[in-house]
This record gives structure tokens, C-alpha cells and sequence, in this order.
């Protein structure tokens, strides 16, 4: 198993603490199969939409004549993202507007990611850092793990990337027209060259790992979807042995349906625009 994940950390930079909350944008497959059959996958990084990721590590790596995994190339690394969902305090003159501002896209999710990931329907899941650390420690071997934030930068602009205090830290570089995924990334290179485009972690108990669900907000032309998703993440409170419902994990509604758009009511069983 692995034994230590390794953060990768910038100058003036603290390791996030272990209860900071992370989310990520499922689509309605994704987010079915994760129900049924219990994995996170990891996804070669070259398979992504963005033909720059990665770009850098390869030429830092071939102009400095090193690397830190020899004849590897940016095939070899794995990735899952996963989403701070903050924001900028320095748009903000207030403290306290910033919290607010914080609060609502946490609460509502980002209208940019609902867009980019769930158009035809999902939901957002949220986990912990230390949740996930102690998941990837009991369940991956055979691999180094690294995990960081992600940093934005103009595409044309080199200095923080060739600062990067390592050379994998170059692939938490990613171009400014991204930063509303305020992403963070766990990063996978297993000790040899494998053929599969992913790599598949199990998950136990999917709602001990997960502390919330969040489903795409209602419109006209997802609603059925989103009611169909809302009974599924529901279904994941249900008491085995008593066969009740909680919809409730330490003091806080577990499956909500997003508000972004329009107040929705969630009755059990259906719901209709207010």
C-alpha cells in the first residue's frame, strides 16, 4: 500500500488541514457508476479535453536533461481532480463578504462547472482531504502519490513554472482561462508503464466517504433527471435494518438539490418549482 502522499507544495505554501472540504462535478453516468460499483477513478492525463496538460513537465524534464521517473513520459501520469470551491478574497473588501460569497457557491454549486460537467444532469460530491488520504493509502499500491492545488497562470507566462520547487509540481500548472475549477489534484504514477487509461479505486462505503450530495439544479429540461438523482443519493441514508430514511449525515442534509436557479422544494418522492 502506499505508505506516504507526498504534497506538493509553493513557496510561502501550507498543507491544507485534513478536514478542508473537497468537491467534485459528476456527471449523471459518472455519478451512476459510481453507486453501482464503487470506484474513483484515476484518468490518464493525456486523455483530458486540455492538449496542454503536461506539456510542461515534458519540457522542463528535456531541458534539463533529468527527470524525476526516467523514461517515463506524461502517459504515465494519473490524476483525479476535485474542486476547493472558493474564491478569491482580494475581490472582496469585507471579510465577512467573502465568507458570504464562499457559503453560496458551496451551497449552490459554481454555475461555470455545472455548465462544463453536468449539462444533461449530475451532481457535485463533497469529501475531505483526509478522507480521501486515508482512502488512497488503504486501497492503491504499487505507485507514488502526490496531491496540491492548482495553480493559474497566462498561458505565455513560464516564471512560477519553472520555480516549481519539483519537477511533477509543474503539472498543477494549468492556463488562467480554468481557474473557476479552483481545482485540487491528486496525482498517480504507478512504478511501471501500464496499458489502461485508468485506474480504479474501491470504495467501501460510499457514504461514509462522502458527506454531501448535491444535485444538478432543476430546469426544464433535466428536472426528471434531477428527481431520479435525488432518489438515489436519498437511497444512500436509508437505515438497512429499519428501513427509514435520515437524508442526514452530522447535523446536515446529505442529498440536496441545488437552489441555484430557483427555489425548489425536496419532498420525498417529487418536487415542484415554487
Amino acid at each position: 500500500m502506499v505508505s506516504e502522499i507526498k504534497e506538493c507544495l509553493f513557496e510561502g505554501e501550507t498543507d491544507l488541514p485534513e478536514d478542508t472540504p473537497l468537491y467534485r462535478y459528476l456527471s449523471t453516468n459518472s455519478f451512476l457508476y459510481l453507486v453501482e460499483f464503487k470506484r474513483l477513478l484515476f484518468t490518464r492525463i493525456t486523455s483530458w479535453k486540455d492538449s496542454f496538460e503536461g506539456s510542461r513537465y515534458t519540457f522542463l524534464s528535456k531541458a534539463h536533461k533529468q527527470s524525476e521517473f526516467p523514461e517515463r513520459s506524461k502517459d504515465d501520469f494519473y490524476a483525479m481532480c476535485w474542486s476547493l470551491q472558493t474564491d478569491d478574497s482580494r475581490l472582496f473588501q469585507e471579510v465577512a463578504d467573502y465568507e458570504k460569497a464562499v457559503k453560496e457557491i458551496q451551497r449552490n454549486g459554481s454555475a461555470a462547472m455545472w455548465e462544463s460537467y453536468c449539462k444533461n444532469g449530475g451532481v457535485r460530491i463533497r469529501t475531505s482531504r483526509g478522507k480521501l488520504d486515508r482512502l488512497f493509502k488503504s486501497k492503491i499500491a504499487d505507485c507514488q502519490l502526490f496531491r496540491g492545488r492548482v495553480y493559474y497562470e497566462p498561458a505565455d507566462s513560464w516564471n512560477t513554472t519553472i520555480k516549481a520547487p519539483t519537477l511533477i509540481s509543474t503539472l498543477l500548472h494549468k492556463r488562467v482561462s480554468f481557474r473557476h475549477e479552483n481545482e485540487y489534484r491528486y496525482m498517480l504514477v504507478p512504478d511501471r508503464t501500464l496499458s489502461q487509461p485508468v485506474i480504479a479505486v474501491k470504495v467501501e462505503n460510499i457514504f461514509d466517504l462522502l458527506d454531501e450530495i448535491l444535485i444538478c439544479p432543476a430546469t426544464s429540461r433535466n428536472k426528471w433527471i434531477s428527481r431520479t438523482l435525488y432518489h438515489i443519493g436519498v437511497d444512500l441514508t436509508i437505515n438497512k435494518e429499519n428501513n427509514y430514511c435520515i437524508n442526514s449525515k452530522d447535523n446536515g442534509r446529505f442529498c440536496i438539490i441545488s437552489q441555484l436557479y430557483a427555489s425548489i422544494s425536496e419532498t420525498v418522492g417529487y418536487y415542484d418549482m415554487i
